[in-house]
């Protein structure tokens, strides 16, 4: 482009009207006309910020990464525009990618040009801070977002009513006990939130907070503090009704956000905000299950095949011990992972192999103990399984033993859904099951051909799915529903009658288990029988658990749910994403964590 086409571009641009001539001289003789082919980056996000374009023709796309990785559209923009202004004026690396869309003719400033022009001109450096502050907003909102719902160009009209606030380190933000009169989103440096007793959050960029007192003219339970110099996005409370009240979606994410963080607050939502829709569970369509526990089938049942055969044939010590602790391994740990695999929103592996692990250290030692003292001790009857007071004893023992271990997890802040208590008791009842197993099987180590432990094992792996597992899943999730009725006083009687069944039942599969049946045929159909009951049952629960995971995390995360149901499971084990919060594991396209409304973001 010539000087005077240059010239004149500027001096028509509404930026720059105000700047005196000889300014604008100046500039058109140090501007520099580039050339950018379809698909070339005029700007890329993360780079120093040097030079900033005037686009001349073409248009441009602009993007930029959220928090958990994914490009999201900020912008199209036309002849005319100025990008890459945003680093100039902030002296800050780029916060977004420029991309030409077809061929495009542009005007580059370099960072002295852009300067001189910036002071020579008051009009244009105050035109820009508008349009900076607008567009810097706006990728803010966009990148998190709870407002995700929003469309595009309502939520420019969002960024225009929402302020910019600098805290300092140390500095309160929200005093506990105090009305707080405004929403706040964090969208640089890192806070502090304290509770009565002293507990601590630290909330990063994309978190939130304030909606709890807008929402119900509730005094704050929280203290909020700058744990560093930060940079927060402020929205007044009758700006933030008003959202609320026009858009469902929103409405429904607050609420659920309400529900997670306060449920006792519920009750006193303003009546202006209006109530959240309910979901439509008829266009709901649960995720496909996860389908990594066939390869830890392969692998660990492969491991077992390999080191039996070669037991046998070698007929050493180490080599039946390695197959004693696989084989008895082998199916409870498969079956674990395959329940774990129906949960959408779990904890990370390490926490259900602790639950594993303490089932199988502190339940069976303390089962055994119970049943050697009170059953089977000096002066107790003989061992057999005649009459139906001994099985049921059994099975209430060691019922008992494999809870105690799930009773304090179910009561956990973070166990929000009925799927937890399903997963973390199988974990508890298949850590019981393995070291069973071993026991059983250490008691035939000793055969020269270690065929009858190898036989134990592999008897024992092949029902274990209908056994401790399926028992103690059923059995945790009834004191789950017991203790969700005492805590939200919803149908009380019913839920507690119910949790009461479910235990019941639990007690009465495992004594028919161990009931002494005259024949082997009718010892078969008595556990076939029971299998079924105890795995129909825990079906019906997964099915519930999965219904309950997936409404909390659609209504949270509603920009998402319609990709989710087509992800391939095999793709969930790269692209899960952790909450710094409170460990969740959620898929990968999910922005915040619908166990306690934590931002989610990539490392």
């Amino acid at each position: 482009m010539s000087y005077a086409s240059a010239f004149a571009f500027l001096r028509e641009h509404n930026l720059l009207h105000g700047v005196p001539e000889h300014e604008l001289s100046d500039t058109a003789s140090a501007i520099e006309t580039v050339m950018f082919a379809d698909g070339q980056p005029l700007v890329v996000e993360g780079e120093a910020s040097n030079d900033c374009f005037f686009v001349s023709d073409g248009k441009v796309q602009v993007t930029s990464r959220n928090l958990i990785g994914n490009t999201v559209l900020l912008a199209e923009l036309g002849p005319g525009s100025l990008v890459g202004e945003i680093g100039l004026l902030r002296n800050e690396r780029r916060s977004a990618r420029v991309t030409a869309i077809g061929d495009v003719t542009a005007l580059r400033l370099d960072r002295p040009t852009f300067d001189r022009l910036a002071v020579s001109s008051p009009l244009f450096h105050e035109s820009l801070l508008l349009t900076v502050r607008i567009r810097m907003i706006h990728r803010l909102l966009r990148n998190a977002s709870i407002w995700s719902a929003i469309p595009d160009a309502e939520l420019r009209g969002l960024a225009e009513i929402t302020k910019i606030k600098k805290v300092s380190k140390g500095e309160t933000i929200v005093k506990a006990g105090e009305l707080v009169e405004q929403f706040y989103m964090i969208s640089e440096g890192r806070l502090e939130a304290r509770d009565a007793k002293k507990r601590r959050t630290t909330l990063l960029n994309g978190d939130f907070f304030g909606e709890t007192g807008v929402l119900t003219d509730t005094s704050s339970e929280l203290e909020i503090v700058a744990a560093e110099d930060s940079e927060l996005l402020v929205m007044g409370k009758s700006e933030f009704h008003y959202i609320l009240s026009y858009y469902a979606p929103v409405r429904a994410q607050f609420m659920e956000i309400l529900r997670i963080r306060s449920p006792h607050l519920l009750s006193k939502v303003t009546p202006d905000i209006g109530e959240a829709p309910k979901a439509d569970e008829t266009k709901s369509v649960l995720p496909k299950a996860k389908e990594r526990w066939v390869e830890l089938l392969l692998w660990l049942g492969g491991a077992f095949v390999a080191l039996s055969l070669t037991a046998m044939f070698l007929k050493n010590d180490w080599l039946n011990y390695a197959a004693l602790v696989i084989g008895g391994i082998v199916g409870p740990v498969t079956f674990v992972s395959y329940i774990r695999s129906h949960q959408l929103l779990g904890f990370g592996q390490a926490r259900l192999g602790m639950i594993f692990a303490i089932s199988a250290i502190v339940a069976v030692p303390l089962a055994w103990y119970v049943e050697r003292e009170w059953l089977f001790g000096e002066g107790a009857a003989p061992f057999h399984f005649g009459p139906i007071t001994l099985p049921l004893s059994i099975s209430v023992i060691e019922e008992s033993a494999k809870l105690i271990v799930c009773i304090a997890l179910v009561r956990s802040r973070q166990m929000h859904f009925l799927m937890d208590a399903v997963v973390f008791g199988a974990a508890a009842g298949m850590g019981f099951a393995a070291i069973e197993s071993v026991i059983y099987g250490w008691a035939h180590i000793g055969d020269a051909s270690s065929v009858g432990m190898l036989s134990v094992l592999w008897m024992r792996a092949l029902l274990s799915p209908f056994g401790h597992g399926t028992w103690t899943a059923i059995a945790t999730a009834g004191i789950w529903v017991g203790f969700a009725a005492l805590k939200s006083k919803s149908r009380l009687w019913s839920k507690v009658s119910g949790a009461i069944v479910l235990l019941a039942i639990v007690i009465a599969l495992h004594a028919m288990w161990d009931y002494h049946l005259a024949t082997g045929l009718a010892k078969m159909g008595m556990m076939v029988a029971v299998g079924c009951v105890g795995l129909t049952l825990l079906y019906a629960l997964i099915r519930a658990g999965k219904r309950e995971e997936f409404h909390a995390f659609a209504t949270l995360n509603p920009y998402v749910q319609e990709a989710l149901s087509h992800v391939d499971p095999s793709d969930y084990n790269a692209s899960e994403l952790h909450c710094e919060g409170c460990g969740t594991v959620s898929p990968r396209e999910t922005r915040y964590c619908a166990r306690c409304g934590r931002a989610l973001r990539i490392k």
